[in-house]
């Protein structure tokens, strides 16, 4: 990141070597692939048409661009709930004649694959999580399913092909779709690494590199690791499973004792649910970002729910946290390399500095807060004690501002007592995330802004003949 004088201002052209259009679209390629390629949204809903599908990964991938580390942890929690779905099967059902229950029938079953169809005629099908799908087996209310992965993948498909050009050509179309992804994501990668050794070849020539250069590393590193872990994860199948329950879901719910507990997304939510920290605030700020008129990560409309949303926050195990404490600290990390590195003004150099500076110490105060406010006020076996306890208020708070912390604890429209958050959680956090979503702001604006004056070394190009002879 050193400076070279002069420094050109304006837009710099390329007819030799690098120009401003080259780093732009270069980085920018890039960071579309990263964010687009990574993200695996959750099956759509049967009545869901193309624009749908398209835009719950258009959500994804927003997020992914204006967040990484968000992302990042939704791909942790997965597959921590897929590992232990996994464990889980492996313990019960191994030795009972059924077929393998692998890493890839879990994600299956989470992203909801499975939908139930219910004996009520009043209540129509909903989907499944893995683990609501091993209780119900378990407890033999539902069939295994045996399937095997090469049927998973197979959902994308559109059936029964006629034997005809059409047929075909529709064939071909489906086995395209089937590894499109797949094979994004390797070109996104041999993208990610030929960047990557770029930049450190850069580095070690003492060749200028830009804030945009190394904010593409920041998405490379999240590109990675969300591959990682959603590589089981099956890509774009579209057709979920429809599993026939024996007994009726008012029969369930009254042996497993919860008949008069209302339920808020699906009559089998108590099986699994536990919102705990990441899932609370994350749903708290869509909500608020909804009555802003900011439609990002769009809720299912019915009751029961026609699909599992994609942007649901799952609970994350020790073996994933160990992954993104990390992991997570290097990418905020990341933007203090640009500490005294050429700004176009001494201002924006100082405002980079505050904002890198702010970035890393929302990793290194927000998970630690985190994980405490997780284990002391967002456990699983007190989400039962704040439920019974909503139900107990029979009467509303007389003072004024009583009443207005009890609407700032719990801003959902059906007052989910899974959804409520202590004020003593949620203004630190939310001071935490207001510093953050500017600062991220400022970062991702002055990559751009900056491209108005750069060093001259930052149009040079890497001496590869050091490295590889006579090329």
């Amino acid at each position: 990141m050193n400076d070279t004088i002069p420094t050109p201002r304006g837009w710099v052209n390329e007819p030799d070597g690098r120009g401003t259009w080259s780093i732009l679209s270069t980085c920018v390629l890039t960071i579309i692939l990263c964010c687009w390629t990574s993200v695996a949204p959750n099956l759509p809903a049967e009545s869901d048409g193309g624009f749908r599908r398209w835009r719950y990964k258009f959500d994804l991938a927003c997020i992914t661009l204006l967040g990484s580390e968000f992302i990042l942890m939704l791909s942790l929690g997965q597959w921590s709930s897929a590992r232990c779905s996994v464990k889980l099967t492996e313990q019960n059902f191994h030795e009972a004649g059924y077929k393998d229950w692998t890493i890839k029938h879990a994600f299956f079953a989470d992203m909801g694959g499975f939908l139930i169809k219910p004996l009520e005629a009043d209540l129509p099908s909903f989907p499944l999580d893995a683990k609501q799908l091993y209780i119900l087996v378990k407890d033999k209310y539902l069939e295994y399913p045996n399937l095997n992965e090469e049927e998973i993948e197979d959902r994308n498909k559109s059936g029964k092909l006629a034997r005809s050009v059409h047929g075909y050509l529709t064939s071909l179309s489906s086995l395209l779709v089937m590894h499109y992804s797949y094979l994004g994501r390797l070109f996104t990668l041999a993208q990610a690494i030929w960047f990557t050794l770029n930049c450190i070849f850069r580095f070690a020539q003492g060749i200028f590199v830009t804030t945009l250069e190394l904010t593409t590393l920041s998405f490379i590193l999240a590109f990675l690791i969300m591959s990682y872990c959603w590589y089981h994860k099956p890509m774009d199948v579209n057709r979920p499973i429809t599993l026939q329950l024996t007994t009726s879901v008012a029969a369930i719910r009254e042996n497993h004792q919860v008949s008069g507990l209302k339920w808020y997304e699906t009559p089998f939510d108590y099986l699994s649910r536990d919102q705990g920290f990441l899932a609370r605030f994350w749903r708290y700020y869509i909500r608020i970002l909804h009555h802003m008129h900011i439609p990002m990560a769009t809720q299912p409309k019915r009751r029961p729910y026609d699909r599992i949303p994609s942007h649901y926050f799952l609970n994350t195990d020790s073996r994933a946290e160990i992954i993104a404490a990390p992991t997570i600290v290097l990418f905020s990390a990341m933007f203090l390399i640009a500490w005294n590195s050429h700004f176009p003004t001494a201002t924006e150099k100082l405002l980079w500095r505050i904002a890198s500076v702010n970035t890393l110490a929302y990793a290194l105060i927000g998970s630690p807060l985190s994980a405490y406010f997780q284990r002391t006020m967002f456990r699983a076996e007190l989400r039962q004690q704040k439920a019974q306890a909503m139900l107990d208020r029979t009467r509303e708070p007389k003072r004024w501002i009583d009443r207005f912390a009890a609407k700032l604890r719990n801003i959902d429209p059906e007052q989910d007592p899974d959804l409520e958050i202590p004020l003593r959680a949620l203004i630190p956090v939310s001071f935490l995330c207001a510093t953050y979503c500017v600062g991220r702001g400022f970062i991702l604006t002055e990559d751009l802004i900056g491209l108005r004056s750069l060093p001259e070394s930052a149009f040079q190009t890497v001496s590869w003949s050091k490295y590889v002879p006579h090329l």
